[in-house]
């Protein structure tokens, strides 16, 4: 994955409530996926491996996530196996469509959390981050990113 992909996704976890750090996961697993599959094809099998490695870290943070004591965890617990299986078999046999597989799963559970996160209102996992506002402006010839980060960092005392 791309270093900026990966600066966007920790942003956003550092401002993320629970609910959202779990749709978080979802997009960087399959974001993993994809670019997985695309080294794969290339018949780059290490940065593939690589990139199958930190999904499958993904998928099974989403299973030690989950509270058994909800059937529907049981469910997904289920999905998340198969998921898994496909990226594992996708990987050791090289056949890159299984990754579709698995991809196809999260992208069907995906938009149900991303309703749940839209109405969680509950507060930022991460306490004492700084607050992130990024822009951007025009210059001569050149498209400048500006990011001003009000906060407090370390502790309060």
């Amino acid at each position: 994955m791309e270093k900026e992909k990966l600066q966007e996704f920790a942003v956003r976890v550092s401002q993320a409530n629970r609910s959202e750090l779990v749709v978080i996961i979802y997009e960087a697993a399959l974001a993993s996926i994809a670019e997985g599959k695309k080294q794969l094809e290339a018949g780059e099998i290490s940065a593939a491996r690589k990139e199958i490695d930190r999904a499958r870290g993904m998928i099974d943070e989403l299973m030690r996530s989950l509270d058994m004591q909800y059937t529907i965890s049981h469910y997904l617990r289920q999905l998340y196996i198969y998921s898994y299986h496909e990226l594992c078999q996708g990987i050791a046999l090289r056949q890159p469509e299984l990754f579709s597989h698995a991809a196809n799963v999260l992208e069907g559970l995906l938009p149900s959390f991303r309703e749940i996160a839209s109405q969680d209102d509950s507060g930022p996992v991460m306490k004492n981050t700084q607050q992130i506002y990024a822009g951007l402006t025009y210059g001569p010839n050149s498209l400048n990113e500006t990011t001003d980060m009000n906060g407090n960092r370390g502790f309060e005392a």
